[in-house]
């Protein structure tokens, strides 16, 4: 209403102006003709010059009129080209350009408010408010620029909360999300308060920053310290204030941390050298127990490289065939013969020879290559198992699995799909698995390993006895075989308690129908001991070391042609089960 009385308005003026404009020219014009015919040529002049002067301002106006709100537009173009989200078109015409106008500016607002949630997003961690990894990267690189002028020390403390995933995850989402929260509070709490206590003089122009990196990781940033023991008295501060427990839905939770400092500039001149030297001390402390804060040193970083060219060669071995299984066989304490084999894989090197599993086992779990790893030796025991069943020798090959590759949900069909590619009927085909991978969710055991036995592949818990399994667990999950753990067998003759539990475990397989395998067995002493308790099979260095596949087949077949293994001199090394019909079993 209001536009439309502008509008109104304006249009009366510009006629009432039109109006007194003729009147005086009408005027003039009449005052010349009465100045008869010189006056009359003044006349047809001032009215032809009156005319085009007219004509020529009516233009001006019009076009005018007409570019401003392209220019207007042009203008916006501008603007928003420069990421001037706060741009806006003024025009006021009435007309489509007017509707245009309206609806470039509302598209501009909201683009304004979408950009503004996405650089929040881009910078804060939206499940604690907390600034993200790379704000603090941000703060952290301004404040060791600092630090290198102005000639003062700063630091970085990662801190990951030990057992905070893991109690979420009990927890259920809702509380574990409420428990986050609540972490992230005390710790902020706790920066505040341990920044008034050791920077008291500085804390409040240059405050400390609690950043939220990853998961259960966060970051400190103190921008500005006398020398670095006031770091380390900082971060323990706040560790200690996270150790009060938490109360939720009834439940009293205790958490603890693990943590890295890094000092600036001496650890890093830039937040990307700096922060993963905190991160890397936290890492070492986590792995070495957690509970504990460190300060990153140069033997830490050396053994990070040498840590990653590791990785790295075990990445490039799987790729060009370096890993192979070894054969270790397992006998049948009632016949003597060698019922089957279990793969244990070894790493040849092309300059170090075989390699220890003990260490390049722990670098493949902690880098997701023991997934990988796993694959191949399960193709390939498959591939040797088929060769040597074409070849006249029957045995079960035995392969274990890594809590990664059962994590799989293609497991079950990756399984399968080996078995039909080599070959290897699923009756000479065992699966290894851990009491921790079979305990921790035993619905999704029962899912992924039913199918896989109802084809007539054996499954088997390996290390029996070592964690916390419980009797209704085990009888409802489709295992056909009990692994007894070799600590067990080596504890024979030194712990009096040992010929108790290994004949429990071996009473309790046998009620539930399962086989045993002793693993570890060493001595003439431990097989005659468990062959007399009723353990199914044997498997150790008493029988046979692990060995090549071309080796193994060899020693089998040697096996079966003398009954036993080899003759030697030392009776320890006797088996005690020799029998005369030893023969290699289908």
């Amino acid at each position: 209403m209001e536009k439309a009385r502008r509008t109104l308005y304006g249009r009366l003026t510009s006629v009432f102006v039109l109006l007194d404009f003729g009147i005086l020219v009408a005027v003039a014009v009449t005052a010349f003709i009465s100045m008869g015919k010189a006056g009359s040529e003044l006349a047809v002049l001032s009215i032809g010059g009156i005319g085009l002067l007219v004509a020529s301002l009516a233009f001006l106006h019009i076009s005018r009129r007409m570019t401003a709100p392209i220019t207007e537009l042009i203008e916006f173009a501008q603007q928003t080209n420069l990421k001037r989200l706060g741009a806006r078109v003024e025009i006021d015409t009435d007309d489509e350009l007017d509707e245009l106008a309206r609806a470039m500016n509302m598209m501009m607002q909201r683009l304004d408010g979408s950009m503004k949630r996405i650089q929040r997003m881009a910078f804060v961690d939206t499940a604690t408010e907390l600034p993200n990894r790379e704000r603090f990267k941000q703060e952290t690189e301004e404040s060791i620029k600092q630090s290198i002028v102005q000639r003062h020390v700063g630091a970085v403390i990662s801190l990951d909360v030990d057992r905070l995933l893991r109690v979420q995850g009990t927890l259920g989402n809702v509380a574990g999300e409420e428990l986050l929260g609540m972490v992230a509070e005390r710790l902020s709490a706790a920066v505040r308060a341990s920044d008034r206590i050791v920077r008291l003089a500085i804390c409040g122009t240059r405050p400390a920053l609690l950043a939220r990196t990853n998961g259960s990781e966060f970051a400190i940033l103190v921008p500005d310290v006398n020398d670095p023991t006031q770091a380390g008295r900082f971060a323990q501060l706040v560790a200690a204030a996270l150790r009060q427990p938490f109360e939720i839905d009834g439940h009293r939770v205790v958490l603890s941390a693990s943590g890295g400092i890094a000092v600036f500039p001496q650890d890093g001149e830039n937040a990307e050298d700096v922060v993963r030297s905190a991160e890397l001390a936290m890492s070492h402390t986590r792995n070495s127990g957690g509970g504990r804060i460190v300060f990153f040193t140069r033997k830490l970083n050396q053994r990070a490289m040498s840590k990653l060219v590791l990785e790295n060669e075990i990445r490039q071995g799987i790729e060009k065939g370096q890993f192979v299984p070894y054969f270790q066989p397992k006998v049948d304490f009632g016949t003597g013969r060698i019922s089957g084999c279990e793969a244990l894989v070894r790493w040849i090197h092309p300059k170090h020879g075989i390699v220890s599993p003990a260490k390049f086992i722990p670098a493949a779990e902690e880098s997701g290559l023991i997934g990988p790893l796993g694959d191949v030796v399960m193709r390939e025991s498959a591939r040797r198992g088929a060769d040597w069943l074409r070849r006249g020798i029957a045995l079960r090959v035995a392969v274990n699995v890594s809590p990664s590759q059962f994590d799989d949900e293609g497991f079950t069909a990756k399984v399968i799909a080996i078995l039909n590619e080599t070959g290897l009927p699923p009756s000479l085909f065992e699966l290894e698995i851990t009491e921790s991978i079979a305990m921790s969710n035993p619905d999704r055991v029962q899912r992924l390993l039913e199918p896989l036995r109802l084809k007539g592949i054996r499954i088997a818990i390996d290390d029996f006895g070592t964690g916390h399994s419980n009797l209704a667990s085990l009888t409802s999950l489709p295992f056909d075989v009990f692994k007894i753990d070799q600590s067990f067998i080596h504890a024979l003759g030194k712990d009096k308690h040992a010929p108790a539990l290994i004949e429990t475990i071996i009473a309790m397989a046998g009620g539930l129908n399962y086989e045993t395998v002793a693993e570890g067995v060493e001595t003439a002493e431990q097989a005659a001991f468990l062959k007399k308790r009723g353990a199914t099979l044997g498997q150790g260095y008493f029988f046979g070391k692990p060995m090549p596949a071309e080796d193994f087949e060899e020693f089998a077949r040697g096996w079966a042609q003398r009954g036993g293994p080899e003759p030697s001199a030392n009776s320890d090394t006797q088996p005690a089960i020799t029998q005369p019909d030893f023969k290699m079993s289908a």
